[in-house]
């Protein structure tokens, strides 16, 4: 685990001008595994067998909120609020350029000041698999069925509900539509109570998926030097159904049952299991066939060229256990903080967030109509299932000294992954209006909706303009677009275990290029900000994921004096090992984004300018990391040019050595006496976390955190018998 601020549990809260809300309550976190196997291997003759495999795995994740049963009244908001919020919990509360945070894999969403995450999951597999293997001569013929039943029951609410942001741009002036690094001030809003953000109670769900797959396959010894193996495997995942038909998909084409003079309005909300259409949450995939192909050839007695390729499929359940993430809109429902109608004047404040209250689920029950004037996710149904495509090449050659060299070529091209797509951008033509799209119009829609954007007898234009501007936000949750680009160069070095030492050491060269696949909670890497979604090809640029150079190298030696214990001095002072792990790694590239957007796409973030001079430091510093007067805040109403991320402009790098040394003793015959003293980062060398990338706020280009545990010391003792 790795942490930027030390969090312990029992210790007050942070007190922010509001009121000291006491100790907070850290709930339980639990992970719960269970697994069942049987099996039966059958010899039907020396060349004929086959085995037999049934299995059950169930995993369990229950999870409180840190501040479980915190009555958001003591900050006062109103008790209306409270008694509409699930769990009850201290809400998200960030303000732009004073963020509070700490990485806590899988505790909370990044560690924010308030959180309400809560997972009460449990996913469930039941497996049945079968293969038999044949010998018919030079081939070894293998075939095989595999069936799987999946099921996720489970309700996660996410670590905004509510969120409360605060944000530069309700005091940024003279001009109230351009940012500057110099206007506005998150604090500022913050004291103003200002408020932009939203509250999401979520449903609890019960998914099931069945998996089927059947494979066959054969080893062909070709020559004592060539082995080909090639084979197809065809795999098929039934589109994911809930219980209770609380899954949601999206009408391109259907006529919301609404008036707008003007606008020819098309889109709304469909509902599995209702007017004909299927339980099932997409449409079935089919096309599941995976071939693979993989080539030995023996050069010589000491070199070994392999290569291999196939194609791979993977799942449609995407990460997370979330509802938002499948697509229910309907049976949850977003309520957004309506802060202006223009973009400029505040007609809300943090007293009374929700003035309208929170909207409330409707469920299938209005069809179409459903959650008109507010914002809605789904689940498209021609979403595909998402694979890739790998091949390697590598070439080993055994070295003297019982050892071992091997150089890899790698590559892969991942399509079809999920990704989530904001729909309703406004064109990108639309910008040049500039001020004109805040201009406030008849709202045409008025008074037909009774909550969201469109409550009020006026609507900014930009609003109108929209490709369904009878919703506010319009994300297709999963979306198919995704896909990433991988290559590498692997080199490694094998000393295997001889006169009491080990040695491994790898290697990596690579470069992987996204779409914006980003990262899981948790991790410290920057993704970047998805500025234009009606120009995504822009926004293929390398990966969060992306390490030029990594090197893993690990040693293990076993001290060869009184290595046999005979004695009292053997075994006093003998049985002693030395190992030792050093990790390099290259830093992850930096996405650098605007801290308030003044685009009014209605959609996606912005980014800045960037002058095409390398940002990169000789000699970066936390307070400067990299040189910001290459970035310029874009103009409103227009996107920067900057790429999402930046591979040469890159996070701080890993150099970390662990070590570890321990004794064995023997006693007697039946007990041994372990000892062992571990030190991690035993140079005490930091990786310091991400500079600030948002440029316009306080703090960009300025290092704040460190991502990795300085040194740590352990010691233990155990008795083996």
């Amino acid at each position: 685990m790795r942490n930027s601020a030390d969090v312990t549990p029992g210790a007050r809260a942070p007190a922010f001008g509001i009121k000291d809300i006491g100790s907070p309550s850290f709930g339980p976190q639990i992970f719960a595994r269970r697994n069942a196997v049987v099996g039966d291997t059958q010899t039907f003759s020396p060349t004929w067998l086959a085995s037999f495999r049934l299995s059950f795995t169930r995993l369990g994740n229950h999870r409180n909120p840190f501040s479980n049963g915190f009555d958001i009244t003591k900050l006062g908001l109103p008790a209306s609020l409270a008694s509409q919020l699930f769990p009850h919990a201290f809400p998200e509360i960030t303000v732009t350029g004073m963020s509070i945070s700490s990485s806590i894999p899988n505790i909370t969403s990044g560690g924010l000041l308030g959180a309400t995450d809560e997972i009460i999951a449990n996913s469930s597999v039941w497996a049945t698999e079968g293969t038999a293997t044949k010998i018919l001569g030079s081939h070894e013929i293998k075939m095989g069925v595999d069936y799987r039943t999946i099921q996720l029951n489970g309700q996660q609410t996410s670590s905004g509900s509510p969120v409360f942001s605060f944000a530069p741009n309700w005091t940024q002036g003279p001009n109230p539509t351009a940012a500057s690094a110099a206007a506005g001030y998150g604090l500022a809003t913050f004291l103003l109570g200002i408020p932009t953000g939203s509250a999401s109670p979520v449903p609890a769900l019960a998914l099931t998926t069945k998996y089927y797959a059947l494979f066959v396959q054969d080893s062909f010894k070709v020559t004592p030097r060539l082995t080909l193996d090639y084979g197809l495997r065809w795999e098929y995942e039934t589109p994911r159904t809930d219980r209770f038909n609380q899954l949601t998909n999206f009408d391109y084409d259907a006529t919301p049952p609404i008036q707008a003079p003007g606008l020819n309005l098309r889109g709304a909300l469909s509902f599995v299991g209702l007017n004909g259409v299927s339980r099932n949450h997409s449409n079935p995939d089919y096309d599941g066939f995976a071939p693979r192909l993989g080539i030995a050839y023996r050069l010589g007695n000491k070199t070994v060229i392999r290569s291999g390729a196939g194609l791979f499929y993977s799942d449609n359940w995407g990460v997370g256990t979330t509802s938002t993430i499948f697509g229910s809109a309907g049976f949850y429902a977003t309520t957004s903080i309506v802060t202006s109608l223009d973009g400029v004047t505040p007609i809300v404040n943090l007293s009374n967030p929700f003035p309208n209250g929170l909207v409330q689920p409707t469920g299938s029950k209005l069809g179409p109509a459903t959650l008109l004037g507010q914002s809605i996710d789904f689940y498209d149904r021609s979403n595909r299932t998402p694979y890739s495509g790998s091949w390697n090449l590598s070439v080993q050659r055994e070295l003297p000294g019982n050892s071992l060299l091997e150089v890899a070529y790698v590559g892969s091209r991942g399509l079809r992954y999920p990704f989530n797509v904001q729909l309703n951008q406004i064109p990108d033509s639309d910008l040049t209006l500039g001020n004109t799209l805040r201009n406030l119009v008849a709202n045409p829609f008025y008074p037909q909706i009774s909550s969201g954007v469109l409550v009020s007898p006026t609507v900014a234009y930009a609003q109108l303009l929209r490709p369904y501007p009878q919703f506010d936000s319009v994300t297709s949750d999963l979306s198919d677009l995704a896909n990433s680009t991988y290559h590498a160069l692997q080199v490694k070095f094998e000393k295997r275990y001889s006169k009491g030492l080990t040695l491994l050491a790898s290697y990596t060269y690579s470069k992987n290029i996204d779409l914006n696949i980003g990262q899981f909670s948790g991790d410290s890497v920057s993704s970047g900000v998805v500025q234009d979604f009606n120009n995504l090809h822009n926004e293929y640029a390398p990966s969060a994921l992306d390490q030029t150079h990594r090197f893993i190298g690990n040693v293990v030696y076993e001290l060869p004096f009184l290595k046999n214990q005979h004695g009292f001095a053997g075994r006093l002072f003998g049985g002693w090992e030395v190992g030792a792990i050093l990790s390099l790694y290259s830093g992850s590239p930096l996405g650098i984004q605007e801290a308030t957007s003044t685009t009014d796409a209605q959609g996606g973030g912005q980014r800045p300018n960037w002058t095409g001079v390398s940002a990169k430091l000789s000699n970066p510093k936390v307070e400067e990391w990299f040189d910001t007067s290459q970035f310029t805040l874009a103009p409103a109403y227009t996107f920067g040019n900057v790429a999402r991320t930046l591979g040469g402009l890159r996070g701080d790098s890993l150099k970390e050595l662990d070590m570890t040394l321990n004794k064995t003793t023997t006693i007697m015959e039946r007990f041994k006496l372990q000892f062992r003293a571990e030190c991690f980062n035993l140079s005490n060398t930091p990786q310091f976390a991400d500079p600030g990338l948002s440029a316009g706020a306080a703090g960009f280009g300025a290092v704040s955190a460190q991502n990795n545990q300085p040194r740590i010391v352990q010691l233990a003792l155990k008795l083996l018998f």
